[in-house]
């Protein structure tokens, strides 16, 4: 297998659970702003913590070593941001518990690793390059973002509605795929919604329905 694609991409639900930071300096802060937006309960533990780690918001921060207790509560997954020292430390635990680890700039001993991000209300896009460049997956980043409609968020909405209207009309699955997926094109190149007229013409372009 190509050792560049060992990192499988997948969404992982972390409203409302556990999130552990072992860390207080710039790289926890960084991942802590990354992983605001999620909703989880995200928990610091460190001998040292910067002022703008203990202000900031939702988080509980805890001033003392790391132990093996602390993953009783069974995080989603750890990120160690200390040095590299201490981060072998903590994941060696880690992964005696099978708990997910993320050790900052130290891709040997990551079971995961953040992509980058391009999130709305209601997308996420997520860009890795296994870590062999960063730099081109920022770059990525921003010429994907580019191409992404600022109404894009609408556009979600609406297609989900579009397709609990159609669910019972249309009961072959192929030909309602068929519709959304010229729908969701139509809209995407619009940069918004649909009206009902041409929402009309894609329906009627498509049949005959079963």
């Amino acid at each position: 297998a190509n050792e560049f694609m060992r990192y499988f991409p997948m969404f992982v639900d972390t409203e409302d659970r556990e999130i552990l930071v072992c860390g207080g300096g710039v790289h926890a802060l960084e991942k802590l702003e990354r992983l605001q937006s999620f909703g989880a309960r995200m928990r610091v533990i460190a001998e040292e913590i910067s002022p703008e780690v203990e202000r900031f918001p939702g988080v509980s921060v805890e001033k003392r070593c790391f132990q093996e207790r602390d993953l009783d509560s069974w995080p989603v997954f750890v990120v160690a941001a200390q040095d590299r020292e201490e981060n072998e430390r903590i994941v060696g635990i880690c992964r005696k518990r099978h708990v997910p680890v993320n050790a900052v700039d130290m891709q040997d001993l990551c079971d995961f690793i953040f992509p980058a991000l391009i999130t709305s209300e209601s997308l996420c896009v997520g860009i890795s390059t296994g870590g062999v460049s960063p730099a081109v997956g920022v770059e990525l980043k921003r010429r994907i973002g580019e191409q992404i409609p600022d109404r894009v968020d609408e556009i979600l909405m609406w297609m989900g509605e579009l397709r609990e209207s159609l669910r019972e009309r249309v009961t072959e699955k192929e030909r309602l795929r068929q519709i959304l997926r010229r729908a969701a094109g139509e809209a995407l190149a619009a940069g918004r919604p649909l009206c009902q007229e041409e929402t009309a013409q894609i329906l009627e372009s498509l049949r005959p329905w079963p």
